[in-house]
């Protein structure tokens, strides 16, 4: 904008300067009538020439002045634009370097934010499990300063209580553990008696309650499970004398009933017996068996040796299903044994005979017999305990009260009540400047 007003500017000069040399030649001319102005040009023609040229020379050079200072002009003006633009290239880099520090603080300020709001948020969470935990700790706090108070409070009937209620625990864990319903019932019997001893009607219903659950378990089956581990071991010690079974003698039976003594024999007849005995001698030479069942021949030591290994251990899982309980893994066991014993020893022989028998009756046993538990006893007991306890307390407290109202007042000066009046309102007291440092 400032480049074309100063060519404008310029033009005008020039155009002025131009209308300047046309007045001054007008006015060098001389003025002739307007009725011989025909004569007059013809007379001088001399005389316009040089002041044409005159004219001329000055319009040239009022050009040539006019495109010399335009020249100077815009040369002298570029300088100043270009040190104009730089200063504003300058200014905007300055500006864009500002803003894009700007930028970056707004950037590193919301990063700030947001970690001080992360920051904010775990404190938050922090806070509110440290006031569990003290509401925690205070509860804790509260039931033992409760249970302080109840052992300071204790008396011998609380002593009592506490006896039979761990009397019918020890009766539950005795059944559920052992499956001994005797000492079980022991146990019930002598929670009853203490029950009985302090004399209160507020065991009745506890009371009720054993002598059912003593009832159910008289009713049961005693199950001896000491004994029947040690008959158990009575057959793990039998097993290593049982006889094997013997072909021979299968064979000997054989003969023996088809053999029948005579008392009168004659001499033809020992003829007979002595021919018959000698077929019979020739016929052992093949033993041919009636009854189509493949006769088995004697183990050898070491089969022997394991198969009587292999008993004794089925016994001794049979010993630790039944101290369990597992009734599946018991009957297994005992099976096992009925089997091989039937298999490989002599049914015949008196011992084996014996062994099975007992086997036989071991069997018929159930390891887990279902008993009954004193459960309506032992949620009595705990119901009688929180009463017991909630009585307690309240005595306690009616104690505390009588202590209370018996207890002379004691009489408090008037600068202290009026100190203890003063202290409550001390929030709202303005301090003054001077002591807090603050300036108005």
């Amino acid at each position: 904008m400032t480049e074309n007003n100063k060519q404008e500017h310029q033009s005008e000069e020039a155009a002025q300067e131009n209308a300047s040399t046309e007045t001054t030649t007008k006015q060098a001319l001389p003025v002739q009538p307007k009725g011989k102005t025909t004569s007059t040009l013809a007379v001088s023609p001399s005389i316009v020439s040089p002041v044409a040229s005159v004219s001329l020379v000055l319009s040239i050079a009022a050009l040539a002045a006019s495109g010399w200072l335009y020249y100077q002009t815009t040369q002298s003006s570029f300088p100043s634009d270009i040190q104009q633009l730089s200063i504003q290239q300058a200014n905007l880099s300055n500006q864009l370097q500002t803003q894009k520090l700007s930028q970056s603080a707004l950037s590193q300020l919301a990063g700030q934010i947001k970690t001080a709001e992360h920051t904010i948020q775990l404190q938050n969470a922090q806070l509110l499990t440290h006031q569990e935990q003290q509401a925690k700790q205070s509860d804790k706090l509260l039931s033992l300063e409760s249970k302080l108070n109840r052992l300071n409070n204790t008396t011998k009937e609380d002593w009592k209580l506490a006896e039979a209620e761990y009397l019918i625990r020890l009766a539950n864990q005795r059944l559920l553990l052992e499956s001994d319903s005797s000492g079980a019932e022991a146990l019930l019997t002598s929670a009853d008696n203490i029950l009985n001893e302090l004399e209160d009607p507020i065991f009745f219903a506890t009371r009720k309650a054993l002598a059912k659950d003593i009832q159910a378990l008289k009713s049961t089956s005693q199950f001896d499970v000491v004994g029947y581990y040690l008959q158990l071991s009575a057959l793990y010690d039998n097993v290593a004398i049982l006889p094997q079974r013997e072909p021979s003698k299968e064979w000997q039976k054989t003969t023996e009933q088809e053999e029948s003594p005579d008392s009168a024999i004659t001499t033809t007849e020992k003829v007979t017996t002595t021919l018959v005995n000698l077929w019979q001698s020739i016929r052992s030479l093949v033993v041919i068996n009636y009854n189509h069942k493949p006769i088995k021949a004697l183990l050898p030591p070491a089969e022997y040796q394991e198969l009587v290994t292999g008993l004794q251990l089925q016994l001794d899982v049979a010993e630790v299903a039944l101290v369990k309980g597992e009734t599946i893994i018991y009957q297994k066991a005992l099976s096992r044994v009925a089997t091989a014993v039937t298999e490989h020893f002599d049914t015949q022989a008196q011992s084996v005979i014996s062994f099975l028998g007992s086997l036989t009756a071991l069997q018929q046993i159930d390891p887990s017999p279902e008993l009954p538990l004193p459960r309506e006893s032992l949620v009595a007991m705990k119901a009688l305990m929180k009463d017991w306890n909630n009585r307690a307390e309240k005595n306690h407290t009616s104690e505390l009260e009588a202590t209370a109202v018996d207890t002379v007042p004691i009489t408090i000066p008037e600068k202290t009540r009026v100190e203890e009046t003063v202290l409550p309102e001390a929030e709202n007291v303005t301090i003054p400047d001077a002591i807090t440092g603050d300036k108005a």
